[in-house]
C-alpha cells in the first residue's frame, strides 16, 4: 500500500470515526453542539498531523531505500477524479439544502409583509421566526453534506488505489 493509499484510509476513517458521534450527539442536543465541534476538530487535526508525521517519517525512509515510487500523473488523475466526484456530490447536497430552506421558509409571512407597505408589522408579529435550535440543525445539515463530500473524495481515492492493485 502506497503513502497516498495509506493517507486516504486513515483520512477516511479519522473523519467517520470522529464525525459520527459529533452528530450523534449534535442531533440529540442541537444547542449543546458548539464545544462538542471545536472538540471534534481539534482531535481531527491533531489525529491527521501524527498519521501524516509517521506516515511521511516511514515513506522517507523507503525512499532512500528505493522501495516506494515517486508521485506521477496516475496519482493526480485519481486526485483529479476524486475531487470532481466530491464537488458534484457537494453541490448536490448544497443545491438541496438551499431548496429545502426556501420552502420551508413560511410564504405568509413574506407575502404578507411585501403587501403591506407602509406601517408593516415586524417579523415577530407575522410569526416568521426560526428557533436557535432549528437554526443549528439546518447549519449541521449542511456541514454533514461537507463532510459526506470529504468521505467521498478519500473513498474514491481509496477505490481507485484498490481497483489498481487488484488488476
Amino acid at each position: 500500500m502506497g503513502f497516498r493509499e495509506k493517507n486516504a484510509w486513515f483520512c477516511f476513517v479519522a473523519i467517520f470515526v470522529v464525525f459520527a458521534p459529533y452528530f450523534y450527539f449534535s442531533l440529540q442536543y442541537p444547542v449543546e453542539h458548539v464545544s462538542v465541534f471545536f472538540i471534534a476538530v481539534i482531535g481531527l487535526v491533531i489525529l491527521l498531523s501524527v498519521f501524516h508525521a509517521i506516515n511521511a517519517i516511514a515513506t522517507k525512509s523507503n525512499r532512500e531505500s528505493r522501495d516506494a515510487p515517486q508521485a506521477d500523473e496516475l496519482d493526480a488523475v485519481i486526485e483529479l477524479r476524486a475531487s470532481k466526484g466530491s464537488g458534484v456530490i457537494l453541490m448536490a447536497l448544497v443545491l438541496i439544502w438551499c431548496l429545502v430552506a426556501m420552502w420551508s421558509v413560511p410564504v405568509e409571512a413574506v407575502s404578507n409583509t411585501v403587501i403591506q407597505q407602509e406601517g408593516s408589522a415586524s417579523p415577530d408579529e407575522l410569526g416568521f421566526a426560526i428557533t436557535s435550535a432549528e437554526a443549528l440543525l439546518w447549519i449541521n445539515l449542511l456541514f454533514a453534506g461537507f463532510v459526506v463530500s470529504n468521505l467521498t473524495y478519500y473513498g474514491k481515492m481509496i477505490a481507485s488505489y484498490r481497483g489498481l492493485s487488484n488488476g
